[in-house]
């Protein structure tokens, strides 16, 4: 009997291990199917939202960079700081410049829509005329002012964006100060945004300077002006400035997740702060079915391993857990297959489809019923390269045995797309393969908007030609083709003659016009290969690559004179500006692109001290040498 006892106990504790080995070994099956699951669905939830938000914050810099533009033009009238000298000098009484500058003043809130008022300044502070309201600032600011800055300040009850631009003249001397206030409604719109991620999501700006946030009022209307500990949960000194990220709550915390992305060249931060559970509450409901699944699973699991215990019916035991575990297998591959949200296509060796689930079709538009049996290049109309490039694929996977890029295919409608591509080798038991497993997500839209960032980062937003930064790394580019095979390189800096004129008489809404003009005809001038680019203000640079003898560029420039110098026909205005232009030759007068924008911008001062509607080339030794 005690033997007998002995042996029921061991085996009450056998199938007592079986059963803890069973629910240890599901729940270890779970974790490791739902972790990678979580991390990947996770991850792209957080990509596509800081991508969104980078868009957002790119939008804020050229707004910034707008209301900063109107100020630059604002101050940079020569008349202006005729009057300003003269009144320092004290040749002018305040009387007279207030006099002058009142109905400028009044033109330039007229002309700017976002422009709600403008406050000019003296050099010690003291009000020249008020046409606006708003926090001004001390003098102490004013002082230690060396170039254009914009904040948020409080106007009354209302906050308004406020720049300062100083006014300075040749020397360097400041002469005064504008104050420009321009209204918030676009930023309003911009902050507003944020709720597309989720409705309880809040946007802000905070200004790194002063430790201020500004956001949304209650009633979506206005802006309000607070402390960052008032009304963000995230933790703040996790941030980095420099670059775009996301910053977690503490697991003991209440907090949201915080997103961020610099504005205004880190001067400010753009911040979307979200609740964690209602952000990621999509990525953890995605995850249930495979947890239910498995927990589902525990029990017949441990029932069928007890079972297999029992001497009698060990064998069947065996065989029917075997069975029960395939079919799980198969019911998780297949649960997995139809409800990912990633595009699934098996095809065949010779790439005829064999089966696609749900997503494919929501991706693609191509019921099942349409594709299967049908080959896969007749499918998305691929082009003869798209179909060589699938061909070589498929052919380095008997080597690698998968592939992951990018692919271009057509959609139900026809229209192109960019898919994000997995392509996985299936293989027999003799080693042939059997099978090609298609993963793909349609990433067109971010493509897209990758691709028009990169273009506004690159380009002037009035003219669309190349900006400065954009024209520098095209020089240094040409400088070293032209030294690795002993060409030749020219750079012409273009300065408009009588710009500043055409802005004060017509305003600057028709200089932007007149700008747009100038850039259409250096365009159609120049050669396909040429290159022509705008620094800002009415300053141009032209990029000349290939030229047999540096003599070419003095013809090109004598082009550009003779078309820039004929009227331009705007709205029913003939407008006659003139150019002065400065020429500089790689090799023999700079050896990188800074050296010689520098000297054609010399050379170009020299051909404006030589009259205008002229060139010159760069001499090291006098300054300028006179066009051929």
């Amino acid at each position: 009997m005690r033997e007998l006892a002995a042996i029921r106990l061991i085996r009450r504790k056998a199938m007592l291990l079986a059963v803890l080995g069973v629910f240890v070994s599901g729940i270890l099956v779970a974790v490791v199917t739902a972790v990678p699951m979580y991390q990947s669905a996770r991850d792209g939830l957080e990509r596509s939202t800081l991508m969104g938000i980078q868009a957002q914050g790119a939008a804020l810099d050229n707004l910034v960079q707008r209301y900063e533009g109107v100020a630059r033009q604002v101050t940079s009238r020569t008349e202006i700081r005729r009057r300003l000298e003269s009144y320092v000098d004290g040749e002018l009484s305040l009387d007279r410049l207030v006099a002058f500058t009142q109905s400028h003043v009044s033109d330039a809130v007229d002309s700017s829509p976002a422009l709600v008022g403008i406050k000019r300044l003296g050099p010690f502070g003291e009000v020249i005329v008020d046409a606006g309201a708003g926090e001004m600032p001390g003098l102490s600011m004013l002082v230690e002012l060396d170039d254009i800055e914009s904040r948020l300040v409080r106007s009354g009850d209302r906050i308004i964006w406020r720049t300062l631009s100083p006014i300075r003249d040749d020397q360097g001397r400041r002469l005064g100060t504008d104050v420009l206030f321009f209204e918030v409604d676009s930023l309003v719109r911009l902050l507003n945004r944020a709720r597309v991620l989720e409705p309880s999501a809040r946007g802000f700006l905070l200004d790194r300077a002063g430790g201020r946030v500004v956001g949304v009022d209650a009633l979506d209307e206005g802006l309000v002006m607070s402390s960052a500990s008032e009304v963000l949960t995230g933790d703040l000194s996790r941030v980095d400035p420099a670059r775009s990220g996301v910053v977690w709550p503490d697991l003991d915390s209440q907090g949201g997740v915080l997103f961020y992305t610099p504005v205004g060249g880190g001067r400010c931060l753009l911040l979307v702060e979200v609740g964690f559970w209602a952000f990621y509450q999509p990525v953890i409901m995605r995850l249930l079915w495979p947890l239910g699944l498995v927990f589902l699973l525990l029990p017949i699991v441990a029932w069928l391993t007890a079972r297999a215990l029992r001497p009698v019916l060990q064998r069947l035991t065996e065989q029917s857990e075997e069975l029960e575990h395939s079919a799980g297998e198969i019911r998780l591959a297949a649960s997995v297959f139809e409800g990912t949200g990633e595009a699934v296509m098996i095809t065949s060796p010779n790439h005829r489809v064999l089966r696609v689930n749900p997503a494919f079709t929501r991706i693609t538009g191509f019921e099942g019923d349409e594709v299967v049996g049908r080959p896969m290049t007749d499918l998305f109309q691929l082009d003869e390269s798209d179909s060589e490039r699938l061909e070589a694929i498929c052919s380095r996977l008997g080597r690698d045995h998968s592939w992951e890029g990018e692919m271009d295919y057509r959609n139900r409608q026809g229209e192109r797309m960019t898919a994000l591509q997995t392509i996985s080798q299936v293989a027999d038991d003799q080693g042939r393969v059997s099978h090609y497993i298609h993963i793909f997500n349609d990433i067109t839209e971010s493509k897209a908007a990758q691709r028009q960032i990169r273009h506004q980062a690159r380009h002037d937003a009035l003219t669309d030609l190349p900006n400065r930064a954009s024209m520098w790394f095209c020089i240094e580019q040409a400088v070293e083709g032209a030294r690795a095979d002993g060409g030749r390189v020219a750079v012409l800096f273009l300065d408009l003659d009588y710009f500043k004129e055409v802005n004060d008489r017509l305003g600057h809404a028709m200089g932007d016009r007149l700008l747009r003009e100038v850039a259409e005809r250096l365009r159609r001038l120049l050669r396909h290969e040429d290159i022509v680019g705008r620094l800002g203000g009415d300053e141009f640079l032209i990029l000349l690559e290939g030229l047999p003898a540096p003599r070419f560029a003095g013809q090109v420039a004598h082009k550009v004179i003779e078309a820039l110098t004929q009227p331009f026909e705007i709205e029913g205005e003939s407008i006659q500006i003139g150019v002065s232009i400065g020429i500089a030759v790689f090799p023999g007068q700079a050896a990188d692109a800074d050296g010689l924008i520098g000297h054609a911008d010399s050379a170009m001062y020299e051909a404006k001290a030589a009259g205008r509607d002229t060139y010159r080339y760069f001499d090291r030794g006098v300054g300028a040498t006179a066009g051929d």
